[in-house]
């Protein structure tokens, strides 16, 4: 059970500038009408009509973003994606990575079950699901890091297990897109392997070499990033596959996201936590502001499959108080990395406004349409005009239909510590779009009201 109380205790609204307060702002239409039954969805939203916003992301993930990874990134030879293109589609080099080529499976093969079963997009998820299988499984639900383009092996099985989850992930679509008995068996391997390296007091790699302003433990750490894709592999798994110990496994990490990450004390969520799921002395007031929303509308589309209102309402209520605190209302755009309650030697407090990722934008227009969808709430409706409108005039590159990894409070273009400028994102961006654009289409079918909650 979720302690709402410890939520609703720390979740005093941070202060905002009046841009956001007004008759239109959510406390208003919440206060006269706390149920979505008696509210319309907008008739505009981004200045466009339902109809032609639906078709502006038909435009740019079917004329653009798709016919771009085509040029180069599908590899026709050997089955796979690159993960470093040039700006004009090009191979820039000829490493594969295990978090791709599980996310590409993911890709197209949602791509396939969601958008008229064209034949072309399962066959990049079959080529795909045959490399990493072939070339990339270990074998016992573990995986190979990287590989050459012909998948001779450059880096063995890593301490990390996010490119097992990720493969799992990408199984797991393939599986709901093909009903592969095979593949359901390999994804829950590999689910299953990453969980038991995961539970591993000496597990250690979360990623914390990223985070140099924390003084943290150097094995046992807990992630928020590990439960978060967790919860995105099972909330679309257990549709189809009830498996109970799988479902104890999701609430298990569901209620990790809700009530051990989230830090009533300061209202934010903390990225790590010792392997007991308490706090990291020191790290107690640093948050990660990007994978939080995104963690969070992953608990939302959850609550949408257990029918949990409560929980999806709460999730929500955090999203837009992560939203208000992070906003650069100087120069438009989200401080979606480091958070920090207080000042360090290395941090200055509140949120960091110096590096603006694509992924984190797309993250947050994915979690306000969904919320409007589902509440017609007019607050979820102008911070995603607010997310688009920045993201639109700074991540788009030279590569056409490709958004730049990120940007500086400028918005000029900046490199993120550890990634290549020349990988190009084949998920997020992906994933926010055929969201939104399945989001649109189920509220134009409902003619103006919100998408009535499951029962």
């Amino acid at each position: 059970m979720i302690n709402r109380r410890g939520f609703l205790g720390g979740a005093v609204a941070a202060s905002v500038p009046a841009l956001i307060q007004g008759p239109n702002s959510p406390g208003a239409a919440g206060a006269s009408c706390p149920s979505s039954a008696c509210a319309r969805l907008p008739d505009l939203i981004a200045g466009m009509s339902l109809s032609r916003l639906a078709a502006d992301y038909q435009d740019r993930l079917f004329n653009q973003y798709l016919p771009f990874w085509d040029k180069g990134g599908c590899d026709r030879q050997y089955g796979g994606v690159m993960c470093e293109l040039n700006d004009d589609g090009s191979v820039a080099n000829d490493e594969k990575f295990i978090w791709y080529q599980g996310r590409a499976i993911w890709v197209y093969s949602f791509l396939y079950s969601q958008f008229g079963k064209d034949p072309r997009w399962l066959e990049i998820a079959r080529s795909t699901r045959d490399f990493v299988l072939k070339r990339m499984y270990a074998g016992d639900g573990k995986w190979y890091e990287k590989v050459h383009r012909d998948g001779r092996l450059i880096q063995g099985v890593g301490e990390n297990v996010y490119g097992w989850l990720f493969a799992a992930a990408g199984l797991t679509e393939y599986y709901l897109a093909t009903g592969s008995q095979e593949d359901l068996d390999y994804a829950k391997r590999s689910l299953w392997a990453a969980v038991a390296a995961y539970d591993n007091p000496g597990y250690t790699d979360t990623h914390t070499s990223l985070y140099v302003g924390l003084d943290l433990p150097k094995t046992g750490l807990r992630s928020q990033g590990h439960s978060m894709v967790i919860v995105s592999i099972l909330s679309r798994l257990l549709t189809h596959d009830h498996d109970p110990r799988l479902e104890k496994l999701q609430r298990e990490h569901v209620e990790r996201i809700m009530t051990r990450f989230w830090n009533p004390d300061y209202g934010i969520v903390n990225e790590f936590l010792r392997h007991d799921y308490g706090r990291c002395p020191g790290a107690d007031g640093q948050m990660l502001t990007g994978h939080s929303v995104e963690a969070l509308w992953l608990v939302m589309s959850e609550a949408l499959r257990i029918k949990d209102r409560a929980l999806f309402n709460m999730a929500k209520d955090r999203i837009r108080r992560l939203l208000e605190m992070c906003w650069d209302y100087v120069f438009g755009g989200w401080g979606d990395g480091d958070f920090f309650v207080f000042s360090t030697a290395k941090h200055g407090r509140g949120p960091d406004f110096d590096v603006k990722t694509m992924w984190a934008h797309c993250e947050a227009m994915l979690a306000c349409m969904m919320i409007l969808e589902y509440t017609a709430e007019a607050w979820a409706k102008e911070w995603y005009e607010r997310l688009r409108a920045f993201a639109l005039k700074t991540m788009p590159c030279a590569a056409r239909g490709v958004w730049r990894q990120a940007v500086d409070r400028f918005g000029k273009d900046v490199k993120r510590v550890g990634v290549s400028t020349k990988r190009k994102d084949n998920f997020h961006q992906a994933r926010y779009m055929m969201l939104n654009l399945l989001s649109l289409r189920r509220m134009m079918a409902n003619q103006g009201q919100p998408t009535p909650f499951p029962k």
